[in-house]
């Protein structure tokens, strides 16, 4: 397995948009060169930080106005920041008063392992573990502890998966199919790079400062 390339410090990682990225190693390319900031991550979830879907990749209210989609891949530093540190203010600002919902899409465009991840972390959400396993890897993933299969199962132990569900369901390979689906539909809505993220139907490429995304979220709520 290659390594992939070091990305620039910049708010998006990018990549060509080629469904056979589920099955080779890509590197990622670069957007324009923008700071970013380290967060500590937010308690898991199902700990009481938002209402979440049973099973799924969502926070939030079923049938709130606002919907906030992010096409993300397990690999991207910019995603890290964003799952751990912009996407934390939102939740405590919309999510949690049921003004907008928060779903995760599969975008995995780094490397292999992030098909890996991505299929691990559809594993996590069938046992209802999903934000605790998102939460888990993007924390090891800013201190430079995800390199391989053993970080993933460590993950997995941090975010308290059935470590033998999760092997089984790693080995029946059913996964990929949803992986594929969510970047097939990233693809169909023109996501080029990780994270992007819609507010309803407005894109937003790029771990942007978050009065971004308020001044978004306001625009696209009722009045």
């Amino acid at each position: 397995m290659s390594t992939p390339r070091r990305q620039r410090r910049s708010r998006s990682s990018r990549a060509p948009l080629l469904i056979v990225v589920l099955v080779a190693v890509v590197a990622a390319g670069v957007a324009a060169a923008i700071h970013f900031t380290t967060a500590r991550p937010p308690e898991p979830a199902g700990g009481g930080t938002a209402p979440l879907e049973p099973g799924g990749k969502a926070r939030g209210r079923e049938g709130a106005p606002v919907t906030i989609t992010v096409y993300s891949d397990f690999l991207c530093i910019h995603c890290a920041n964003f799952g751990l540190d912009t996407s934390r203010v939102l939740i405590a600002e919309f999510v949690e008063p049921g003004i907008a919902r928060l779903v995760y899409r599969q975008f995995p465009v780094v490397a292999q392992l992030s098909v890996q991840i991505a299929e691990a972390s559809e594993c996590a959400a069938d046992q209802r573990r999903f934000w605790a396993f998102h939460d888990a890897v993007y924390a090891r993933l800013q201190r430079r502890a995800m390199r391989g299969g053993p970080d993933i199962d460590a993950a997995a132990r941090e975010a308290r998966l059935d470590l033998g569900a999760l092997a089984a369901c790693q080995r029946g390979g059913a996964m990929r199919a949803r992986v594929e689906a969510d970047y097939t539909e990233g693809a169909r809505r023109g996501v080029e790079a990780t994270p992007t993220i819609f507010v309803n139907d407005r894109m937003i490429r790029g771990n942007q400062p978050v009065d971004v995304f308020r001044s978004a979220i306001n625009a696209a709520r009722p009045r």
